[in-house]
């Protein structure tokens, strides 16, 4: 849920809290501009150079729930021109790199004004207990992993517990793209335990460099010729790990069509910092090739077409009444 409260710079009050109403310009700026433009005089631009007065972050409240946290911050702008783009929120580790960063959502903020925002982030409890402090920023739409920081807003670094983070913790850092040799794969099944649409995929990575490691773990599938293109490329999850640290991880297999678990014969799970659906198997830094399970099949309903829909009997809502015998119709007479 996220709302907002817009503020004159001098405290007056121009407009009551609105729930889930974007501002008009919104629209119209969409996947065009930065997170926030320039002061006056200067020209909106995709590519995001420094701003004069950018945007800033107070008034942080964390509040952790099971696997989400809530978020409520204040943006200002001090500028005379509409600031724009996404609020992110990063989770940094001791030696200031990225563990993950999420959208917190869209942000517009006219000149002179503040705007107070309330959002919600999935974090698991893994990476919360990695961070060391929390970064807020801004970047353009959609650009939180890959945004510059520091462009368009001043980056507020905090504690988990919402307090300022020291003046001497390390500068915040992506981690490099990942590299052969720095990350083993080893220990993957993958099951289908109800025989239903749900299929788990298992699996052990050991981080073996001196830095943190990032990116996304794919599974690749392809028909039983080698070589050809694959019939499909799912995302299996974001991972992010420690130097010397070792994870086994149980995630869901989505996003594939179930026909295609039949067709399958040929599957590699793989690690690579791209998108799954940038990425691929053979170019991937590190990958783990194994044949399909013969116990893994399209669940029941794509292969007869059915569900459960088509096992509706109306005479089970509808019952009939069963006719009366002769023997009845006689004694009524009598």
């Amino acid at each position: 849920m996220r709302s907002l409260c817009v503020l004159l710079l001098g405290g007056a009050l121009v407009a009551g809290c609105k729930k889930d109403q974007p501002p008009e310009s919104m629209s119209v700026d969409a996947g065009a501009v930065a997170a926030a433009v320039a002061d006056a005089g200067v020209p909106d631009a995709g590519a995001v150079a420094k701003v004069a007065k950018p945007l800033r972050f107070s008034e942080v409240v964390f509040k952790r729930g099971s696997s989400q946290l809530d978020v409520t911050y204040t943006l200002t702008n001090p500028g005379t021109a509409q600031g724009r783009g996404d609020a992110c929120l990063a989770l940094l580790d001791e030696q200031g790199f990225f563990i993950r960063a999420e959208r917190l959502g869209n942000i517009a903020v006219k000149g002179g004004t503040d705007d107070v925002f309330t959002d919600d982030v999935p974090v698991d409890d893994k990476a919360w207990e990695q961070a060391r402090t929390v970064l807020l920023f801004t970047a353009a739409e959609y650009s939180c992993d890959s945004g510059a920081l520091g462009a368009t807003s001043e980056p507020l670094r905090l504690l988990p517990s919402g307090r300022p983070a020291p003046a001497d913790v390390p500068a915040a850092r992506r981690p490099d793209r990942l590299a052969k040799g720095e990350l083993q794969l080893s220990d993957v099944t993958l099951e289908q335990p109800q025989g239903d649409d749900r299929y788990v995929l298992t699996y052990t990575l050991k981080n073996v460099s001196a830095r943190r490691i990032h990116g996304n773990a794919c599974l690749e599938g392809h028909e039983e010729q080698k070589g050809g293109e694959a019939l499909f490329t799912a995302n299996v999850a974001e991972i992010s790990l420690a130097p010397g640290a070792t994870e086994t991880r149980i995630d869901d297999v989505t996003s594939v069509d179930g026909k295609d678990w039949d067709t399958v014969a040929l599957l590699a799970l793989f690690v690579d910092e791209p998108s799954c659906f940038q990425a691929s198997a053979r170019s991937a830094p590190v990958r783990f090739a194994f044949k399909k399970p013969a116990g893994i099949h399209a669940p029941e309903d794509e292969v007869t077409g059915m569900d459960e829909s088509d096992n509706y009997d109306p005479g089970e809502e509808f019952p009939q009444r069963p006719p009366e015998s002769d023997d009845a119709s006689e004694e009524t007479a009598d």
